[in-house]
């Protein structure tokens, strides 16, 4: 089987996989769309199977993934071992005590809480920083309405999130921004993802990506 025949399966393929995933979860589990005819239910469930099958398909693959990724992490950091990486030494101990420490407490998730949560908060200190560091520098640099807002919305949150009654109002600005622009802000950007992720299908449905398209030499 040739280059260009490959392709066009894989273009085949990957064109039925998403009409019938699609099909299945419009018309799957939904009885009313097929009114008060007998059998409706059985058709429904039926409908849905394949959606479903493809669904657990998708979740096994990924945790397959996730476990093949955590092998080669351990793989490679064994091999860095060797060659006395103290790095890769902490990586290894600290993934066994975890996996130790969960196995013997019956699930408990503690241990990682108490490690995740002081990291998560560092990292959101760093960012509040650096967004102070790049108002400075934008006031520098360029002293307009939009770097004095930028500054401003800033320090408005910088401030809002200190624990100090003085500064209730500043926290009821800080709160009303982030729940109305910053959530407004995240929604846009989730809509673009699932845009992007539409697009993208459909480009692979209908064989124009590039990795579904024959070689032409």
């Amino acid at each position: 089987m040739g280059l260009g025949s490959r392709a066009g399966l894989s273009a085949f393929v990957a064109f039925m996989v998403g009409v019938v995933t699609i099909l299945s979860l419009l018309l799957g589990d939904n009885p009313a769309l097929f009114g008060d005819q007998p059998g409706s239910d059985e058709l429904a469930r039926r409908l849905a199977l394949p959606g479903d099958v493809l669904l657990r398909l998708v979740v096994i693959v990924v945790a397959v993934s996730i476990v093949i990724g955590i092998a080669n992490l351990l793989f490679v950091h064994i091999g860095r071992l060797a060659r006395r990486k103290f790095i890769s030494a902490v990586l290894l101990a600290s993934f066994g005590f975890t996996i130790y420490w969960y196995v013997t407490r019956q699930g408990d998730t503690s241990l990682l809480e108490a490690v995740q949560v002081p990291i998560e908060s560092s990292l959101a200190a760093l960012l509040f920083l650096s967004l102070a560091l790049g108002g400075a520098r934008v006031m520098r640099k360029r002293a307009d309405i939009w770097g004095m807002l930028f500054v401003a919305v800033a320090l408005v949150v910088l401030l809002g999130s200190l624990p100090l009654a003085e500064l209730a109002p500043v926290k009821a600005w800080s709160d009303w921004l982030m729940s109305a622009p910053v959530s407004a802000g995240a929604r846009a950007l989730l809509l673009g993802i699932a845009l992007g992720a539409v697009v993208a299908g459909v480009r692979a449905l209908l064989g124009q990506d590039r990795a579904y398209r024959a070689y032409r030499g």
